[in-house]
């Protein structure tokens, strides 16, 4: 009994970062945030930032314990749309909800339509702030709460409408940002990640489900702990240009299952290593557009895929 092979966007990643102007005698400049890395900085007390996001996931290959690649004969497809809403709580604290659906297919297969996700919601607390000219380091700490909002198992004949895990996981991260002016008087922003997730309690599981069990298994799911670190720079060509890049690494512990017909087995734990370019557009300091693609480049027991996806960043 294998898990299925399919990938879905980390939900807690998905933070909107407000496209904000920096102050000061120098030019202004907008960012938007990059793809994957959350947002450090907090929002003005009730401004409201919504980034839609659209995510077209091509799962070509898979990374084997060893770590080798290895190419699938049939590829994996998957559109996903996201909803990642922040609110500005007061001058240091922002309060997050994503929201997630999506539509899978394989080789003669297909989800019953656009499914919905696993929701999460996501509570941050600045520690320290930028100076008056927009520089210097910014640093805040953050919970997130999976919420299993997305159907799991008793998927009945079509596995492929499970877009959840049944996981209610909560994470911890500590996150940092600094906006950097260079001696051409291009400016630079920095930001960076770490978090972790300690293991969620055990999943009832029935029937068939997105773990690859059939019509009547009866057991239960347990998920590891989880890490996450992320690195990403935004350089900015003018007030409306910038270039981006991101280094993201994840990692999983052990998935350990049961059921009453045989002894407990496990599989392995797992990680992969991606990349993710993008292009932000400004049109003005409260509206931008950002477009990239995150692919792996390395991983153990994961999907090896290729992403392409886009956002629309609007302060309210």
């Amino acid at each position: 009994m294998s898990i299925r092979v399919f990938r879905t966007i980390p939900l807690l990643a998905l933070v909107p970062a407000a496209a904000l102007a920096s102050e000061g005698s120098r030019a202004p400049v907008n960012f938007t945030g990059p793809l994957v890395t959350p947002a450090v900085n907090a929002l003005p007390v009730g401004v409201l930032n919504i980034e839609p996001y659209l995510v077209y996931t091509n799962v070509r290959g898979t990374y084997g314990n060893g770590g080798t690649r290895h190419t699938l004969r049939h590829h994996s497809r998957q559109w996903q749309m996201a909803l990642p809403v922040i609110y500005g709580l007061g001058e240091t604290t922002a309060i997050q909800l994503t929201l997630a659906a999506a539509r899978t297919s394989t080789h003669r297969a297909h989800s019953d339509g656009l499914r919905m996700g696993d929701a999460a919601v996501r509570l941050q607390q600045r520690l320290t702030g930028p100076g008056e000219d927009g520089t210097g380091w910014v640093s805040s700490i953050a919970v997130a709460q999976r919420l299993p909002t997305g159907a799991y198992h008793h998927l009945g004949a079509n596995p492929l409408n499970g877009m959840g895990n049944g996981s209610a996981r909560t994470t911890l991260s500590y996150g940092l940002q600094k906006l950097q002016w260079l001696p051409d008087g291009q400016a630079v922003r920095w930001r960076g990640q770490m978090a972790w997730s300690p293991n969620p309690r055990s999943i009832r599981i029935h029937d068939t489900s997105v773990y690859g069990t059939e019509h009547g298994f009866r057991g239960q799911v347990r998920h590891g702990q989880a890490w996450n670190a992320s690195l990403a720079t935004e350089y900015a060509l003018d007030p409306r240009w910038v270039l981006v890049n991101e280094l993201v690494f994840n990692r999983s512990g052990t998935l350990r299952m049961k059921d009453a017909a045989r002894p407990a087995w496990k599989h392995g734990p797992s990680h992969d290593l991606s990349l993710a370019p993008a292009v932000e557009y400004h049109f003005n300091a409260n509206l931008g557009l950002i477009a990239g693609v995150q692919f792996s480049v390395a991983g153990r027991n994961t999907p090896s895929y290729v992403a392409p996806q886009a956002a629309l960043n609007m302060v309210l």
